[in-house]
């Protein structure tokens, strides 16, 4: 049949609509946590999946290892905030028959919700169903994809990933992306910092907000479109200040006295 490959941290508000959303169309549920703090893992277990804590080092690398403890050659990839939409179920237990089927994996549209609402900012079909033997999640610290080799597919149902519960959450995981990405720049000895910190964050605002129709959604197509600007400035602004002034120690001078 079907295995289902899960990553989950202090997931506990939506791993259980998670794992509830794939248990008709699977006989296998794998969660590899990140030693939740939260009830993330007694809720899986109590719900058929097996649970395994590893330590969180990157996206791709957990979610290569979440695949690897499947059982069966055909897996579904999902994140813990991610839901499979009742159309793309039936999709996939009533079309699909695995055992004879000409392609090595499917693309599915992922329908993001944030703060309450569908945006269409963030709309984009994504690598997810796939043969374990022929695929493999590659990517960044952040950002991650998988490549499938062979002939992929598209289906017509949705992935439903609920993005943000806040704006504050949000922002938030803005900086601490943006961090990881400034380290992953420093670390690989990018320079041309300064001109990128002066051009990408309006180029990363024009592309959300009119070449991806941020515009149509309103507010929250303005806000994540914010975001995307403010993230840009976070990694050059921290790669810039890695590079240029880390050997920086800041000596008190006594002529400044805090009121």
């Amino acid at each position: 049949m079907l295995s289902v490959a899960i990553i989950s941290h202090n997931s506990e508000r939506l791993i259980s609509k998670c794992i509830k959303s794939v248990i008709d169309i699977s006989d296998d549920i794998v969660v590899v946590d990140s030693f939740s703090e939260d009830r993330t893992p007694q809720i899986a277990e109590s719900l058929g999946a097996r649970v395994i804590k590893r330590e969180f080092r990157d996206f791709y690398e957990q979610k290569n290892f979440a695949v690897s403890l499947c059982k069966n050659e055909w897996v579904l990839s999902l994140d813990s905030d991610e839901i499979v939409s009742e159309e793309l179920r039936n999709e996939i237990a009533k079309k699909i028959d695995f055992k004879n089927i000409k392609y090595s994996g499917f693309l599915i549209r992922r329908r993001n919700i944030y703060l309450g609402k569908t945006v269409h900012v963030w709309s984009n079909y994504v690598p997810r169903l796939f043969r374990k033997s022929r695929a493999m999640w590659k990517g960044e610290i952040v950002h991650e994809s998988v490549e499938i080799q062979g002939k992929i597919g598209k289906l017509k149902g949705d992935i439903i990933h609920y993005t943000y519960s806040s704006c504050k959450e949000h922002f938030a995981k803005t900086l601490n992306f943006g961090e990881k990405s400034a380290i992953k720049k420093y670390l690989q000895g990018e320079r041309g910092y300064r001109i990128k910190l002066l051009i990408t964050p309006f180029w990363e605002f024009f592309k959300h907000f009119i070449l991806k129709m941020g515009f149509t959604d309103g507010t929250r197509g303005l806000i994540i479109s914010y975001s995307a600007m403010i993230d840009r400035i976070i990694r050059y602004s921290l790669l810039w200040e890695k590079n240029e002034i880390r050997n920086y120690e800041y000596e008190e001078d006594p002529q400044i006295q805090l009121k």
